[in-house]
């Protein structure tokens, strides 16, 4: 359960073309059964991880109590081995030592801490992550997140299309700087997770009355999007009236490395708002048809003439394509997917479980323990 440091938009960088799609969590329907090993917070750890992490049918997982530790939190080794070596995991994750949170990502030394009174205590923060991302950043408090003895943090990046906030904590000495969420370790990261999931747009495919609800993060200029996104088109067709489920897209545009993502998004909110979830769709089958040539001036083409096609005047739609309005909507997405612990692309929470499409059965053999009948598409 460990981001590497900085940031969802950095480990998407590393991944490359498989930027936004990340892997930890388990099953929304119960995952492989596993009778505890282990004693007191190990064995609560053990139960939490088979949850939170990215879901593999023969989960094996054990915990072990490590000797690194945070202000006000313990680590422990997560060691996990299942059907699928690439989604194997082997990370350090903290509890608190009241048992109330568990955090699952990096942390920041501050060479010269000192007690956080106000954001201006927090430049060094701002410091560390402008040099990473090379442009301006300005950590801020956010009291609403606070969880003693770490008062929450929003560092605002600057994207070129306004600034995404990412969640943090600092401790309350000044001497640790944690990029990532507390997650409520009383509850089962699942239902946590719907709790946070947003799926009031209804930018979606499928029933809406569907049994199961999809959610994926994804970005236009991505190609690892385009292979798993047409695959799960296929999947969800082949099994028609076999998986009942309903599919919502949400945008996570890499801003830091793909040229025209953030533009595609864009176009994508405004078609979405003027026409309709099919409408969007269709402009999406389109971008994925012109990916591999497509340029930044080739988005705009394709911008508005998918707009005419549904029946959008140039000048309404102009009037929302890469306006402030379009562009704060995108952020809100991708900081919803921040949240969440979206650090690459495309990412899946089917029903709260997140799905790790690193191989190719593995989101068959998920919807098979929700549909028993599904049809394969890469055969046995």
């Amino acid at each position: 359960m460990k981001k590497r440091i900085v940031t969802a938009v950095l480990v998407a960088a590393a991944l490359g073309a498989v930027a936004a799609a990340p892997p930890q969590k388990a099953a929304a329907r119960p995952a492989a059964a596993q009778a505890p090993a282990a004693a007191g917070v190990e064995a609560q750890l053990q139960t939490y991880a088979l949850r939170f992490l990215s879901w593999d049918p023969d989960s094996r997982i054990t915990v072990t109590k490590s000797a690194e530790r945070l202000p006000g939190m313990q680590g422990y080794k997560v060691v996990r081995k299942g059907r699928y070596e690439k989604l194997n995991v082997d990370r350090t994750c903290y509890v608190s030592d009241d048992g109330k949170w568990f955090f699952e990502g990096d942390s920041v030394a501050n060479p010269a801490p000192k007690p956080i009174r106000s954001a201006a205590d927090l430049s060094w923060v701002g410091e560390k992550f402008s040099g990473l991302f090379r442009t301006k950043v300005t950590p801020q408090l956010a009291p609403e997140r606070d969880a003693p003895p770490y008062r929450g943090v929003n560092v605002a990046v600057e994207t070129g299309y306004g600034p995404v906030r990412m969640p943090g904590y600092v401790s309350a000495d000044g001497s640790r700087f944690l990029q990532g969420v507390f997650r409520d370790f009383r509850m089962d990261p699942r239902e946590e997770r719907r709790r946070h999931i947003d799926l009031s747009l209804g930018r979606a495919s499928g029933k809406p009355e569907a049994a199961v609800s999809i959610v994926e993060f994804a970005d236009m200029e991505c190609g690892y999007c385009k292979m798993r996104g047409l695959q799960m088109d296929k999947l969800l067709e082949v099994n028609s009236g076999i998986a009942n489920a309903r599919r919502h897209y949400k945008f996570f545009p890499l801003w830091f490395g793909h040229v025209w993502a953030m533009k595609a998004a864009s176009a994508g909110d405004c078609i979405f708002r003027s026409a309709g979830a099919p409408a969007f769709f269709r402009f999406k089958e389109q971008v994925y048809a012109r990916q591999e040539s497509m340029t930044v001036s080739g988005i705009d083409e394709i911008a508005v003439t998918s707009a005419g096609a549904e029946g959008i005047s140039s000048a309404d739609f102009l009037a929302c394509y890469l306006q402030e309005a379009s562009f704060s909507r995108v952020r809100h997405e991708i900081e919803e997917g921040y949240r969440l612990g979206v650090n690459s692309t495309p990412t899946y929470f089917i029903d709260g479980t997140e799905i790790t499409w690193l191989e190719d059965k593995v989101m068959e053999d998920f919807l098979r323990t929700l549909a028993p009948k599904l049809k394969s598409i890469f055969g046995k």
